[in-house]
């Protein structure tokens, strides 16, 4: 316990210091360290791929996978995705091995490949936006209480909006996934008279989900719920893509064209 204990403190150190000097100065990229780097690093036990490196990029075999830009600073390799930074604490690097620290407290031990057949893991350079889903329209006839006949209009379209979800390898790497968002369009119609139009996307609920969950989350889909007296209710999922966790809300659009929003459950 006191091993990790210890590690963490490391890693938080690291975290908050790696990059500058006692006098707060910037401390500059070991472009020399990062220089070793390069090539086609696998595991030193098991033989399987973890990694690419070209220049200061980072390719991963999964084309589902980010690429990361890296530094080495000190004693810390730090990765980059976005907006996103990651330290690792190094333990060891030689010029055909490398350990680092993992985010677990795991000591992952990397050696470097000259496998032709390590190479055509990364045939492929360019990652692979996931789309969730496809073009869908759904409409629906529904009676409110008083008898009158309302028509509802529900579109999904996807988007080229890409959203960004941190996962962890085997070997406790943060990496991010992408995947392609969607907007949704709802319509009300009484007769020829159209009370209620707009576009909703995930941006919506601000107000009602916490910008954590938001930012890693789509909305995947739309169904109509009820119709009462006061008026018509939709269900918007905000999921984490091909995660469990969900947000239903509650869409109310009223007999007079106005628009709220509800949290049903999580």
């Amino acid at each position: 316990m006191g091993l990790v204990l210890l590690s963490q403190m490391m890693i938080s150190c690291f975290g908050e210091s790696a990059g500058r000097h006692s006098g707060s100065q910037p401390i500059p990229p070991d472009t020399a360290a990062m220089h070793r780097m390069e090539g086609i690093w696998v595991d030193a036990e098991t033989g399987s791929v973890i990694l690419m490196i070209r220049g200061d990029s980072i390719f991963y075999p999964d084309t589902t996978n980010v690429p990361a830009t890296f530094s080495i600073v000190a004693d810390s390799l730090i990765t980059r995705v976005g907006g996103n930074r990651t330290s690792y604490l190094i333990v060891e690097q030689g010029d055909y091995n490398f350990s680092y620290e993992a985010l677990t407290g795991e000591i992952i031990h990397m050696q470097k490949s000259d496998e032709v057949e390590d190479s055509l893991e990364f045939s492929r350079r360019s990652y692979a936006p996931i789309l969730m889903g496809s073009f869908v329209r759904r409409d629906t006839v529904v009676y409110t209480p008083d008898g009158e006949r309302l028509h509802l209009y529900i579109d999904v379209n996807p988007t080229k909006k890409k959203v960004y979800r941190t996962t962890y390898t085997d070997e406790g790497m943060s990496v991010s996934n992408v995947y392609y968002d969607n907007i949704i369009h709802i319509c009300v119609y009484s007769g020829k008279r159209r009370v209620f139009s707009r576009d909703i996307s995930k941006t919506a609920f601000e107000e009602l989900i916490s910008s954590t969950f938001l930012d890693e989350a789509i909305l995947s889909n739309m169904s109509f719920g009820r119709v009462d007296n006061s008026g018509c209710h939709f269900n918007a999922t905000v999921c984490n893509p091909e995660g469990a966790s969900c947000y239903v809300v509650d869409i109310l659009v009223s007999n007079q064209g106005d628009c709220s929003f509800n949290v049903l459950e999580y």
